[in-house]
């Protein structure tokens, strides 16, 4: 049996960014509901780029996160 877990490339995707209930909120420059581009990875958090900015934000705040594993 295998059992080895596949890895998740995020890196290059795109995707839309909100706040939590949690609070886990958007870095200032970095709008709610933003598209961005997922240019690293770090455990719990991404790197985006929105406009040209680089922003560090959880992985809690981007929407639709498992649509990504694709």
């Amino acid at each position: 049996m295998n059992n080895t877990k596949r890895k998740i490339n995020y890196v290059g995707k795109t995707a839309k960014v909100r706040s939590t209930f949690e609070d886990q909120q958007l870095p200032d420059g970095l709008p709610e509901g933003s598209a961005v581009k997922i240019v690293g990875f770090d455990p719990g958090h991404f790197d985006v780029l929105h406009k040209g900015r680089r922003f560090k934000i959880s992985m809690a705040c981007v929407e639709n996160l498992h649509q990504l594993w694709n």
